[in-house]
Parts: structure tokens; C-alpha cells; sequence
């Protein structure tokens, strides 16, 4: 049980699951990419390549800025 609980927590998410989890809308997760608000990694080359979050980082950032 111990080992599925870790490989969700390092789950690599696609923007659609990024916003999925996050409850937002595809502007404002860009909006906090391109501000460096919240980690994104870049899968290939160029301006068209894709964009992925782990979620661990995105859960970390929520408690960061939880009020």
C-alpha cells in the first residue's frame, strides 16, 4: 500500500490534470507557470513543446499559500 501511495504523490500531471487538481482555469495556470509561482517542467523543444507539474509540488504550493 506504502509504494502505490508514493508513486501518486510523484505523479507527473499534464496541464489538464494540473488544472484538474488545482481547480482553475487553463489562463490562470499559465499565468502562475510563466510567473514561476508554481514549478513546471518542459517535455522536448521549443515553444510548442508541453508542459508537465508533479504533483507533489502543486499540493506543497497550495499549503504554502492556504489563509
Amino acid at each position: 500500500m506504502k509504494a502505490t501511495v508514493n508513486r501518486r504523490a510523484d505523479e507527473i500531471l499534464t496541464g489538464r490534470e494540473a488544472r484538474e487538481l488545482l481547480k482553475i482555469g487553463r489562463t490562470k495556470l499559465w499565468e502562475l507557470t510563466k510567473q514561476n509561482v508554481i514549478p513546471a517542467y518542459r517535455v522536448g523543444s521549443g515553444k510548442t513543446s508541453s508542459l508537465r507539474y508533479k504533483r507533489t509540488e502543486l499540493l506543497e504550493w497550495l499549503e504554502r499559500n492556504r489563509i
